[in-house]
C-alpha cells in the first residue's frame, strides 16, 4: 500500500510541475526570435542600400509600397538613431519637391525621431500594411502636370490591440517622369481587393 501512495504523490507532483510549466509558457511575453530579427536586419539593409537615383520605382504602386516598407521599418525595436536617419533620407527621395520644401532635412529627421520615440513609449508599431491593387489608382491631369492617387491601410499594433490607419497618397510626376509623393491624408475607409 505504501508503494501506491509514493507513486500517487510522485505523479501528482509531476502533473503539477507540468501544468505550472504549461502556464508559464502560455503566459510569457515572447521576444522576437532570431529569425525575425535577421529578416528585419535584412530589410533595413535592403532599404538603406537601395540606390533610388538609379533604381527609382516605376509605378505609383511601387513608390507607395517602398514608402510603406520604409515607414514600417522606422518602428522596429532595435533601430539606432543612425538607422532611422538613413531610412528618413531614403523616404525623402520619394517626396515631391513641394512636399520637401515644407521642412528642412533636419526638421524632418527630428520630427521623425520624435514620432518613433512616441510610438515606442506607447508600445506601438506598424505590424503590416496593405496597398490597393493597381487598377484602383486614379490618374488626373491639371495645369500640364500628371497626378495619381492610391490608398493603403497600415495595421498598427498597440499593445494587444490592432488598429487600422487608412491613408490616401497623392503623387505627382516630376520632369524626369518619376512619380513623387506630393502629400498624404487619413481617410475613413479603404476598399482593398
Amino acid at each position: 500500500m505504501k508503494k501506491y501512495w509514493k507513486t500517487i504523490i510522485v505523479i501528482t507532483i509531476l502533473a503539477a510541475l507540468g501544468i505550472g510549466y504549461y502556464y508559464y509558457l502560455a503566459n510569457r511575453t515572447i521576444p522576437k526570435d532570431a529569425t525575425q530579427m535577421a529578416v528585419n536586419n535584412e530589410e533595413l539593409a535592403a532599404l538603406t542600400a537601395k540606390d533610388l537615383e538609379k533604381n527609382y520605382p516605376e509605378s505609383v504602386r511601387d513608390v507607395i509600397k517602398l514608402y510603406a516598407r520604409i515607414t514600417k521599418a522606422y518602428y522596429e525595436n532595435n533601430l539606432s538613431e543612425e538607422d532611422i536617419e538613413k531610412l528618413g533620407r531614403q523616404a525623402r527621395i520619394l517626396f515631391d519637391d513641394e512636399l520637401k520644401s515644407t521642412q528642412t532635412d533636419k526638421e524632418f529627421l527630428d520630427a521623425l525621431k520624435e514620432d518613433v520615440t512616441n510610438y515606442k513609449k506607447n508600445k506601438m508599431y506598424i505590424s503590416n500594411y496593405a496597398i490597393q491593387i493597381s487598377t484602383k489608382t486614379k490618374y488626373t491631369s491639371l495645369n500640364n502636370s500628371e497626378y495619381a492617387s492610391l490608398c493603403l491601410v497600415y495595421y498598427i499594433r498597440v499593445g494587444d490591440e490592432l488598429k487600422n490607419s487608412y491613408t490616401k497618397f497623392t503623387l505627382r510626376k516630376d520632369s524626369a517622369g518619376r512619380w513623387k509623393i506630393l502629400y498624404w491624408e487619413l481617410v475613413d475607409q479603404v476598399e482593398l481587393e
